[in-house]
């Protein structure tokens, strides 16, 4: 019984991934080695605010869209988008928002877009 939902939940899992668009512009030329991958992403909305005693730098963008009919839902996309944030070594996505298009014959098309940040580093008095 385990190993088949395990299979079900995989094949979906690569669904998922393939029924995607990804596309990342990088800000900066400067490289930071990749998070591994238990590292906790905080996703912060346009209307959440980190605050100054957070300090970070904007090192690049993330876009991820794909459609409801091949089994996407803003969860997924915010899963691929903070894969994207480990590997790029980032530490956070700010800005972030998923928008839904509307299609005639009911399908929908999910896109989540932000921005990924490293926070810097503590000044030390």
């Amino acid at each position: 019984m385990l190993r088949k939902l395990f299979l079900l939940s995989v094949i979906v899992l690569m669904m998922a991934g393939c029924a995607t668009s990804t596309s990342y512009v990088n800000y900066t030329t400067q490289r930071f080695p990749p998070k591994d991958e238990l590292y906790a992403v905080n996703v912060y909305s346009e209307s959440q605010s980190i605050g100054a005693s957070n300090p970070y730098y904007v090192i690049g963008k993330v876009s991820i869209e794909g459609f409801v009919s091949s089994g996407v839902s803003p969860e997924s996309l915010t899963r691929q988008a903070k894969e994207i944030v480990r590997k790029r070594g980032a530490d956070a996505i700010i800005n972030a928002k998923t928008e839904i298009y509307h299609y005639y014959g009911g399908d929908a098309l999910l896109k989540f877009k932000g921005e990924l940040i490293v926070y810097a580093p503590a000044v030390s008095k």
